[in-house]
């Protein structure tokens, strides 16, 4: 047994009802032989959380009504079960998502590619998240941080997500000969201003695209040599005019499923497009079907989906985080721009929308922003 902190308190939603999250306590699970258990650091929110909070989103664990939210995690090793080789207690670590089914795939370690769909995911689908004091996990998941990155971990989910979206990219582009030269990130929150990172850091020129002129993300923008346009004043397929280039490589990461199509007429010649955005509802929109089925085969694009993120994505996330802080020193934390304590929760949702990442602290966190 886990002994006296066997019962912790945590954040709880009732899936597809609003404003049912409440905070409770939890009786933790028994550590297994192969189980570590973790204290929690921090939790960043994203969008899906917020999803999750609004009751459009999640499903909770098998025989139960609510689920725990939370999938960006960092956190320290308390105890580990007596078959644990990797992890001691004191060492920082970060969990995976998703947790496999049984399809060919996911029996090859490759469970962010699940044929079957039967897969959970951790603060998300059948299964509880992070958003709790502390929570217990098979070693399989859990990655292992250096103590150089500290805080700056609790980025390390969405960093996965980057790193998958370029490196499937640069996959589908063995197809030929290719030098890209200029890239577009569609989307300005911390998934966007983390992949306009990763590709600064491969070399590429990099065009970030929003709607809005802000001034707090524009000097981000300076320090980093990215271009930006605001949509609202260029038109998405004027850019390539007025930057003299055609966009080799387009990452679409708004969550807006028009957006996604534009990319898609707006890529260059023999270039490729990652969609990484998850968009609900049901919007329309018309286009010229012939033009963009013509675009598509006269220009040899190609158009790839990507979602979740591999083990070796989180790896190479602890690589490049260290490298673009050595490289923009002070760059990275600039993106968590509000923390809150867990029972200020409610506080830190309603807060997103003016900030690129909101973070909730579970060991000494203050409240606000900054």
């Amino acid at each position: 047994m886990i002994g006296v902190e066997d019962i912790v308190k945590a954040i709880a939603v009732r899936p597809k009802e609003k404003d049912s999250a409440k905070l409770i306590d939890i009786d933790l699970p028994d550590l297994g032989d192969e189980d570590v258990l973790v204290k929690v650091r921090s939790v960043g929110l994203d969008g899906t959380d917020k999803d999750i909070f609004d009751g459009d989103y999640g499903s909770s664990p098998p025989g139960e009504e609510m689920i725990i939210p939370g999938h960006e995690s960092l956190g320290r090793v308390e105890r580990v079960g007596k078959d644990v080789k990797s992890l001691r207690p004191g060492d920082m670590v970060v969990a995976t998502v998703r947790r496999p089914d049984d399809c060919i795939n996911c029996l090859a370690g490759e469970y962010d590619m699940c044929l079957k769909g039967g897969y959970t995911e951790r603060g998300l689908k059948g299964q509880h998240g992070f958003l709790s004091e502390r929570y217990v996990e098979d070693e399989a998941f859990l990655i292992k941080v250096p103590p150089e990155l500290g805080d700056l971990a609790v980025l390390l989910e969405p960093m996965s997500v980057a790193e998958k979206a370029v490196r499937m990219a640069f996959a589908v582009q063995r197809r030929l000969t290719w030098h890209p030269e200029v890239s577009m990130v569609t989307g300005t929150g911390s998934l966007g201003l983390l992949t306009a990172m990763l590709l600064r850091l491969r070399g590429l020129g990099v065009i970030s695209v929003d709607r809005s002129d802000d001034e707090y993300k524009a000097g981000i923008f300076s320090d980093l040599g990215i271009l930006h346009f605001n949509t609202e004043k260029t038109n998405l397929h004027d850019i390539p005019k007025a930057v003299g280039k055609e966009i080799d490589l387009i990452v679409e990461e708004t969550g807006s499923s028009i957006v996604a199509l534009h990319s898609i007429m707006v890529v260059g010649t023999n270039g490729v497009v990652v969609l990484a955005s998850i968009t609900g509802g049901d919007k329309r929109m018309e286009i010229c079907s012939d033009c963009f089925n013509q675009g598509l085969v006269l220009g040899n694009k190609a158009v790839v989906g990507t979602v979740n993120a591999h083990r070796r994505d989180f790896e190479r996330g602890i690589v490049d985080l260290l490298a673009i802080e050595e490289r923009w020193p002070g760059v990275l934390s600039r993106l968590i721009t509000a923390r809150y304590p867990l029972e200020d929760f409610k506080e830190a949702l309603s807060s997103m929308q003016d900030n690129i990442k909101v973070v909730i602290d579970l060991d000494g966190g203050q409240s606000g922003g900054g």
